[in-house]
């Protein structure tokens, strides 16, 4: 089974290598890819007990981070190692990694690479963030006695669907997890449905409630200074962005500045190396921009795009008003918990299926608000304009549901605790 995986993957690896190089993602960890360890990560390894933190994104690795402290209070004797697939993952990690800890790039999913890596490493716990399943990366784990955990897991309607069509494949996986924490109970149903045994799932609910609550007050002025707008000013912040989105918020901000001529956007695309597309799209409709990371001074009538890496959080603080991307369009939507985090009235999308659960609360906590196309979007924008104390009282309900939903990560250390046996000493959480 192994040798027709790893045939299956080096013919995908050929076809999909030519998109690396085109999208210049083959520049970043090409040597971890290929097994080839840092020496900070082998001498880790080679001093002390491991465990393997494994997210493949910028949004699973945020979970981790909150995860991270509560690791490191419960396993004194362990030190921490992350892993992620993207370039913006790698960064968020080493943001997140403590002094002594390592972050690197995954490996391909290929036997003989993953055998050796997970030899180098030792990991005697290894812990995937959301729904990452690599055969090959499993099987080497299980064959080294690492306890394998799933946290802060889900199934969106496309990844069960697919999981579906390969059920005894990914029942095989699945009875190699020491412990299954899923978001929902709609997702513990599914990934048991997989084949996962009941005994060794639960439902901790999602990691991302558990956001740090700060003041932000400070880093509001902060960067509406950098933006040079007026506090009599109203900033909507586009987050996450796809293509076919910015069109319908552009449109919109010309029908609603016939009334509200105070009114700015932001557009913080979801890939950024599209920043030079929208600024083509909004030329074409006769629109100034003025990208974030050259901005000097503003002539009041530019709509912002923000061209840097992991600096959305920081800007949400600025919003008056949020629209999570990737919901107009067929993309599944982003995560609104950030921006509820700070108190902002939120408005998304009908397609928010990647985040079906965090949905149905927010909708339930009238916590936002959801539309259907262009034409609800432009309304749903009005009635936050017209109303300033409906769109407060809405941020606020946000931040609430927040904090009503918190204590994920309790749960989640509380089970590996509780459910998987080591023999080393641990702390108390």
């Amino acid at each position: 089974m192994r040798i027709l995986y790893n045939i299956a993957f080096v013919v995908f690896g050929l076809f999909y290598l030519p998109y690396m190089i085109v999208t210049k993602r083959n520049r970043y960890g090409m040597k971890n890819r290929m097994g080839l360890l840092p020496e900070r990560i082998k001498n880790i390894a080679s001093k002390n007990k491991v465990i393997w933190v494994h997210a493949v994104s910028v949004g699973e690795m945020k979970a981790a981070g909150i995860l991270a402290p509560l690791l490191r209070k419960a396993f004194p004797l362990h030190t921490l190692i992350f892993s992620t697939v993207t370039h913006t993952g790698n960064k968020v990690a080493r943001t997140i990694a403590a002094e002594k800890e390592g972050v690197f790039y995954l490996p391909f999913d290929i036997s003989f690479i993953t055998d050796k890596v997970v030899k180098a490493i030792r990991p005697e716990i290894f812990i995937s963030m959301e729904t990452e399943f690599w055969p090959n990366l499993v099987d080497s784990l299980f064959k080294s006695s690492a306890k394998l955990v799933l946290a802060n897991g889900r199934i969106s309607n496309r990844s069960y669907s697919r999981y579906k069509k390969c059920k005894f494949f990914t029942s095989r996986l699945l009875e190699k997890f020491s412990l299954v924490l899923m978001q929902s109970g709609k997702d513990a149903e599914r990934i048991m449905d997989l084949g996962a045994l009941k005994e060794k799932v639960s439902v901790t609910g999602n990691l991302k409630f558990d956001i740090p609550l700060m003041d932000f007050s400070d880093k509001r002025l902060e960067i509406r200074k950098k933006l040079c707008l007026d506090e009599n000013e109203i900033l909507i912040i586009a987050g996450s962005t796809h293509r076919g989105e910015e069109e319908f918020l552009i449109d919109c901000l010309a029908q609603l500045k016939e009334e509200h001529n105070n009114l700015r956007l932001l557009i913080a695309p979801r890939h950024i190396e599209r920043t030079q597309e929208i600024e083509g799209l909004l030329n074409k409709k006769g629109l100034k921009s003025a990208r974030i990371s050259r901005l000097s001074t503003d002539d009041g009538q530019s709509i912002f795009l923000l061209d840097t890496i992991g600096d959305l959080r920081s800007m949400y603080s600025a919003a008056d008003i949020v629209f999570v991307g990737g919901s107009l369009i067929k993309k599944g939507g982003q995560n609104p918990i950030e921006p509820a985090s700070m108190m902002k009235p939120i408005i998304f999308g009908k397609y928010m299926f990647n985040f079906h659960d965090v949905v149905k609360i927010f909708i339930e906590n009238n916590s936002a608000v959801q539309v259907d196309d262009e034409e609800g979007l432009c309304l749903a924008l009005k009635l936050f304009l017209d109303n300033p104390a409906y769109r407060n009282k809405l941020g606020a309900n946000a931040k609430n549901t927040i904090i009503k939903n918190s204590g994920s990560a309790q749960k989640t250390i509380s089970y590996i605790l509780k459910q998987i046996n080591l023999t080393s000493k641990v702390g108390e959480v």
